[in-house]
């Protein structure tokens, strides 16, 4: 008996030549490469054929990396992770479920000390590609063809056949498919004909006869020259597979697996064509030196959400398919209960069953053979989550997509970084986990001190496992930091391109800091300062203190010195707190305040008012470093300079407004004091746009002193009503964007305010007045709104 079977280009046909017992010595099992009924048929196929070695579609330079499927500590989700020795960024990954056939099938062959061998091109061919511009190819996914990949796009076009465009069918063969069978949804029609299928039997047969006359269909007569670049890369990859299977042949193996996407299936099946071509196709391709491990990978990275490229759409739901044998809705809707019952809501044993009774009657109003997920959603949201789309948004984060990551042996081959990284996390028990938790560790223990050293490393080194939580921090004190950790894939790779800088995570750390201080200006070196503090680098520390002094001599940019003087105060003011070294920053912190004092006269003259914007911020960052500095000769001399500033009428309002501001709030000037400079600026000999601007600063950020001192809300409320019409137009804007960036509350307060000046304390309101009520209670309503209170 043949079976009948298609060249790669669709076209030629040719017999299966059986062995001597009438049986094929290849057996190709075409799959979607995440489905738990691909997933157990492909276990079941190979319990009854029982092969004598396994190929697996995947990067054959991983083959020795298959020791470890079926060890003590190898949990999937997990990925093969390669990533070029010369360039860690680029990297590929080829993931893997439970229920992912290729994953099976590797753990059938553990299981049965059979050999497993991967079949793709390898991981050092695949980083070395280029396309016909020379751009490298996309990341990741060297098994993204053969499922769904989304909606198949409109019919017809240049190329089309019987109305189905050639590169719709290769972009998602499955959605092909799923219209010719009457379904609108792909997804849902692979999972009815096969994941939902209970039985072992799989039509793998059926699969590729129908993936033969879909490649027959979608070989255009002529191709772009992308789609040009993209046949020959995938005709590569299977002159790849069949010379694995041709050796495989050679070596005497009598029956030979093939685990493969079902795009390919059709041309690997049957009589395997001369070797010559395949050689000739794969002659000469460039190789890159590549590093090739096992990597925890998490179940919402193989969600089509995350943006991979052979993702499905509820990963959570088809490892629930594949760990099911029965009564799999009634098992699910009971973990939806039991997450719905973690938020304390009264989910009982009867909502279960109507939710149940209900999935299973719409797949029967639906014409289904099987309630599916889409039945389950709208069971779950009617009688569970009763109607709430929230809950149902929880429910579908937590248990359909889920949020599960893998783990791998110890032993798996790494860079020493990434060793030296789990050891550590094991010794001072921070988990790796794929949900967000949150870390708050009191810098007064040992333990947390160790653990706050090692996150600040890691964000020295770009692996940011861990994120400062900021308002958590704020609000637990000094000795207290607030983290967010949270482990995900991508990390792996960028420890291998931190890997660079050392093998261990602090003199990886030190490394990485010294190199950018080399080429950072002063605000970076003191940034890197202060960075080094916290992770405890005393080495790089010492490196960067001459670095830091030759910075400081040599830069003369007021805004470099403002914006390099808090970080270095910072460090000085908290590193008793860590127990690190921080005597030699007091002498630069306050050689940078006497250079920044010395600098701003000069600075300040001829900026435009964007300009002055940007050195309020450097100058209100310094300001509050002064503050925290706490001496008393560095504090005279920032005031002084502060004083010559805000008498300036040479100068941006912005500027000497906001340094009449900071003086007040510091007590260095008194209120008489700054009421007559606002009076001043108030005057009618002052140009209404620079007494804006002036305003501006002063307000800025402190909209109270306004509401709480009704001398200087007189002053601004009778500047205001004095404007002429067309200054008032002109600096309504600036008005506007001054008052916008007070907080709702103290623009409230400012409106009941202005409220209590037009109505004085007698009682008499503004009715009252001999002048028209009508004119006045329109521009006062107006006034009312721009200030956000209500009218």
């Amino acid at each position: 008996m043949t079976t009948a079977t298609t060249a790669p280009d669709g076209a030629v046909a040719r017999p299966v030549v059986p062995d001597a017992a009438g049986e094929p010595r290849v057996r190709v099992l075409g799959v979607r490469h995440h489905g738990p009924g691909s997933a157990r048929a492909v276990r079941a196929a190979l319990d009854a054929w029982s092969p004598t070695v396994v190929l697996v579609e995947g990067p054959a330079d991983a083959d020795p990396l298959t020791v470890f499927v079926g060890r003590a500590g190898m949990e999937p989700p997990v990925a093969l992770l390669a990533a070029a020795s010369d360039d860690p960024r680029r990297a590929a990954w080829w993931p893997f479920a439970a229920f992912s056939p290729e994953w099976q099938a590797l753990a059938w062959a553990s299981a049965h000390g059979v050999p497993a061998r991967f079949v793709d091109l390898p991981a050092a061919v695949v980083l070395a590609q280029t396309d016909a511009s020379g751009a490298e190819p996309p990341e990741g996914d060297a098994q993204g063809d053969a499922g769904p990949e989304g909606d198949a796009g409109p019919e017809g076009g240049p190329g089309s056949r019987d109305g189905v465009a050639p590169d719709d069918v290769r972009a998602d063969p499955l959605a092909a498919l799923a219209r010719a069978a009457g379904y609108e949804d792909p997804e849902r029609w692979w999972e009815d004909v096969v994941e939902s299928r209970s039985g072992d039997a799989a039509p793998f047969d059926v699969v590729t006869d129908a993936m033969a006359a879909l490649r027959e269909l979608s070989a255009p007569a002529t191709a772009a020259p992308e789609a040009a670049a993209r046949d020959l890369h995938e005709a590569r990859r299977e002159a790849h597979m069949r010379q694995q299977i041709r050796a495989a042949l050679r070596e005497g193996h009598e029956r030979v697996a093939v685990v493969c996407g079902a795009w390919h299936a059709p041309a690997l099946r049957g009589k395997l064509p001369p070797a010559a071509p395949d050689a000739r196709l794969l002659s000469g391709l460039r190789r890159r030196k590549v590093l090739l491990t096992w990597a925890p990978w998490t179940a919402s990275r193989l969600s089509l959400h995350s943006g991979y490229g052979a993702g499905i759409d509820s990963p959570g739901w088809y490892d629930h398919l594949f760990t099911s044998t029965d009564d799999v809705v009634a098992r699910w809707l009971v973990r939806v209960a039991g997450v719905l019952r973690e938020r304390d809501l009264p989910v009982s044993s009867a909502h279960v069953i109507e939710a149940t009774r209900l999935a299973h009657v719409l797949a029967g109003v639906r014409g289904r053979p099987h309630a599916g997920l889409a039945e389950v959603t709208e069971a779950t949201r009617a009688v569970l989550c009763e109607g709430d789309d929230a809950l149902l948004a929880h429910v579908t984060a937590h248990l359909v997509v889920g949020e599960r990551l893998g783990t791998v042996p110890d032993d798996v081959p790494t860079v020493p970084l990434e060793a030296d990284l789990r050891a550590r996390a094991r010794r001072l028990r921070l988990p790796f986990e794929a949900a967000p938790r949150a870390l708050d560790l009191d810098l007064r223990k040992a333990n947390d001190l160790a653990r706050s050293h090692l996150l600040h490393r890691l964000a020295v080194l770009g692996v940011d496992w861990a994120t400062p939580d900021g308002a958590r921090s704020r609000s637990t004190g000094t000795f207290r930091e607030a983290w967010s950790l949270q482990w995900r894939p991508e990390l792996t790779v960028a420890l291998v391109e931190a890997s660079t800088w050392g093998s261990d995570v602090p003199a990886a750390a030190a490394a990485r800091v010294v190199a950018d201080a080399a080429t950072g200006d002063l605000p970076t070196v003191t940034a890197l300062v202060e960075r080094t503090l916290v992770a405890d680098l005393p080495d790089a520390l010492d490196a960067l203190l001459p670095l830091l002094d030759e910075r400081a001599a040599r830069d003369d940019d007021v805004s470099h010195l403002l914006r390099a003087v808090p970080p270095l105060v910072r460090a000085h003011r908290y590193g008793d707190v860590r127990g690190t070294r921080v005597d030699a920053l007091a002498r630069v912190t306050d050689s940078l305040v006497v250079r920044a004092c010395a600098a701003l006269p000069a600075a300040v003259g001829g900026i435009d008012d964007d300009a002055a914007r940007a050195l309020r911020a450097d100058v209100d960052a310094a300001h509050d470093a002064v503050l925290l500095r706490d001496d008393a000769d560095v504090g005279a001399l920032w005031w002084t300079a502060l004083r010559a500033l805000s008498v300036r009428t040479d100068v941006s309002g912005v500027l000497s407004g906001r340094a009449t501001r900071l003086l007040l709030d510091a007590r260095q000037v008194d209120p008489d004091a700054a009421a007559d400079l606002f009076s001043r600026a108030l005057s009618r000999g002052t140009p209404a746009r620079v007494t804006a601007t002036w305003a501006e600063g002063f307000l800025d950020g402190g909209g109270l002193l306004l509401a709480g001192d009704r001398r200087l809300l007189g002053m601004l409320d009778g500047w205001v009503a004095g404007l002429r019409d067309e200054d008032f137009t002109d600096v309504l804007p600036l008005l506007r964007r001054t008052f916008g960036a007070l907080a709702r509350g103290e623009r409230r307060a400012i409106g009941d305010a202005v409220v209590r000046v037009a109505t004085p304390a007698g009682g008499r309101t503004i009715d009252d007045d001999p002048l028209d009520p009508e004119l006045v209670r329109a521009p006062l309503a107006t006034v009312l709104r721009l200030l956000g209170a209500a009218t």
